[in-house]
């Protein structure tokens, strides 16, 4: 049955590429009532502009509960009915925290726990003060893996819609390893905004690009509330990946005690 989601986007991830819907792009955030929600398909560079939305813009989009995806917050958009109907820069930094900050998991197994019992798969967590590492590998397999896709899709676009350029080939898949309560863990960060930041930084930076993301992703973002946001794969509903990161220069603890959504 179709329905109608008003959604403040906190998620969008790098795009993968995709032998159904020839590219796709991980896109999550909280509804209107407060509740987390993964959009799929979002063919992103297929947008329309005026659809083009960003973090914390606040949309509306049609779809339905998918038949083939049994995990609760998963929403099958119709890409078409895409509205934006309020960007981020309307909204204050205490405004967007106030959206996430309520929904935060007492710790990793937490949210592992309510993945067993009630198949939980998007959540939000906090990295122990201090345990946060930020680290990086050249993809090779996956990355090769990839382009090869990419460039196959791009030779058989359909007729109606020209071939898009194909993705670039990943040059560092990034990572964070970190505690959060009694456990650890290691995931790739498939956040958009790293693999855009590590381009940007090659520009300036050059030869010490790597470095100077280093201290932005592992020191300076610990300084400003860093939150994972955490969501697991179709294929594998119980295994958790850094699908988005969240932070804030608002007043956490102000927020904890006074939650509100916008």
């Amino acid at each position: 049955m179709k329905t109608t989601k008003r959604v403040f986007v906190l998620v969008k991830a790098y795009p993968q590429p995709s032998r159904t819907y020839e590219e796709t792009v991980c896109c999550a955030g909280i509804t209107e009532d407060g509740e987390f929600i993964r959009l799929y398909p979002v063919r992103y560079r297929r947008l329309k502009a005026a659809a083009r939305f960003e973090r914390y813009d606040l949309i509306e989009v049609e779809g339905e509960r998918p038949r083939d995806d049994h995990r609760p917050e998963s929403f099958h958009v119709n890409e078409d009915s895409i509205r934006i109907l309020r960007r981020a820069a309307e909204f204050s930094p205490e405004a967007k925290a106030r959206l996430w900050i309520p929904h935060v998991s007492a710790d990793l197994e937490s949210l592992r726990t309510a993945n067993r019992e009630h198949r939980v798969s998007l959540g939000v967590v906090r990295p122990d003060p201090g345990t946060l590492r930020f680290s990086w590998t050249a993809p090779e397999k996956l990355g090769a893996e990839n382009q090869a896709i990419s460039t196959a899709l791009a030779h058989q676009s359909s007729l109606i819609e020209t071939a898009l350029k194909p993705l670039e080939a990943l040059e560092f898949a990034f990572t964070y390893a970190y505690r959060s309560g009694a456990r650890k863990s290691k995931g790739q960060i498939h956040d958009w905004e790293v693999q855009a930041a590590y381009r940007n930084y090659k520009l300036r930076y050059r030869e010490r690009a790597l470095h100077m993301l280093k201290q932005q992703y592992q020191h300076e973002m610990a300084r400003h509330n860093l939150h994972l946001f955490l969501g697991t794969m179709k294929a594998h509903p119980m295994q958790f990946i850094i699908v988005g990161l969240l932070r804030t220069s608002a007043d956490v603890a102000a927020i904890e005690a006074q939650p509100a959504l916008i």
